[in-house]
């Protein structure tokens, strides 16, 4: 059996279109477990509804908001199928989504599709081949698939202490990967997308001071297991793209210091690198009187700030 977690928190406009998609499926062997992280609005009435039409349903309710990754955990603990699968509630499937990843599973231990990103009403296709080919290698150089993209056996999950690190929300699905790879899984692809993700604007992947901490917390916490397997420039790279961030916010909310951080952290990690180099004269310069620089030059290239 498959065991499907569905996290929700006041989503009643769209949350009957994602039951439905799950409902829908062609392959019928599943328990959907849906975890109500306390929400205030009918989320639970609507829980309740499609309860009394189908038994395949259980339901979770949070008596306080404990967040998306607990909230996995939750469901997670509570199932009994030998199979994960994952899914949000902005999310959609097609309606065979299960049985061609359960086709393939049997040789594996997880299989990975590629996935849609709806940003309004405009698909952006990704492509997760590289991941199925060389797991540790691309894993550790970008965060790439999410939990919603595959199916996994219960069995290797196990093996790991903390699947759901809350402390690494709203970047959980990287450290979960991360955890993942230290296993060597055996991974297939699927060269299709198999779900459809909504960005919408209370989505919390676009809080960018969240996600510049989860991947401060996630670096910090595989900081050994980074420098063993990826090159200095690499890991150079991913303190850049934390300053990248905190320089989306730095006009509203002024985190000059810790751009200046993250950079300092670059060049530290790799001093030879040239973009280190670059950065880390502009900031002992001042940000504030040579970022008109660095953003001509990414409008040049064509590379956005954050």
């Amino acid at each position: 059996m498959i065991s499907i977690i569905l996290p929700t928190f006041n989503r009643e406009k769209i949350l009957t279109t994602t039951i439905d998609c799950i409902l829908n499926q062609t392959f019928e062997d599943y328990e959907l477990i849906i975890i109500n992280d306390a929400s205030n609005d009918n989320t639970e009435s609507i829980i309740k509804k499609y309860q009394t039409k189908n038994n395949k349903i259980k339901y979770i309710h949070n008596q306080q908001n404990m967040g998306c990754a607990i909230s996995r955990q939750l469901g997670y603990e509570n199932s009994k199928g030998s199979i994960i699968v994952f899914m949000d509630d902005d999310d959609i499937w097609p309606n065979d989504k299960l049985i061609k990843q359960y086709s393939l599973i049997k040789n594996y231990d997880m299989i990975i599709s590629d996935y849609n990103i709806n940003h309004n009403d405009k698909l952006i296709y990704k492509n997760m081949k590289p991941f199925s080919m060389d797991f540790k290698n691309e894993i550790l150089k970008r965060p790439g698939p999410f939990f919603q993209s595959i199916m996994i056996r219960k069995s290797i999950m196990q093996k790991i202490k903390l699947p759901f690190d809350p402390k690494s929300v709203p970047s959980e699905d990287w450290n979960f990967f991360i955890e993942l790879s230290k296993l060597n899984p055996k991974i297939a692809h699927i060269a299709e997308p198999l779900f459809t993700w909504n960005i919408n604007n209370n989505n919390q992947s676009l809080d960018l001071k969240k996600e510049a901490l989860a991947l401060e917390y996630i670096l910090k916490k595989h900081h050994t297991y980074f420098q063993k397997h990826i090159n200095k420039n690499i890991l150079s790279g991913h303190y850049r793209r934390i300053a990248r961030l905190y320089e989306k916010l730095y006009i509203e909310n002024g985190h000059t210091k810790n751009i200046i951080k993250f950079y300092q952290k670059a060049f530290n990690t790799h001093p030879l690198s040239i973009k280190n180099i670059f950065y880390r004269m502009n900031t002992i310069i001042g940000y504030r009187y040579t970022r008109f620089i660095i953003d001509t030059l990414r409008k040049i290239r064509g590379i956005p700030n954050a």
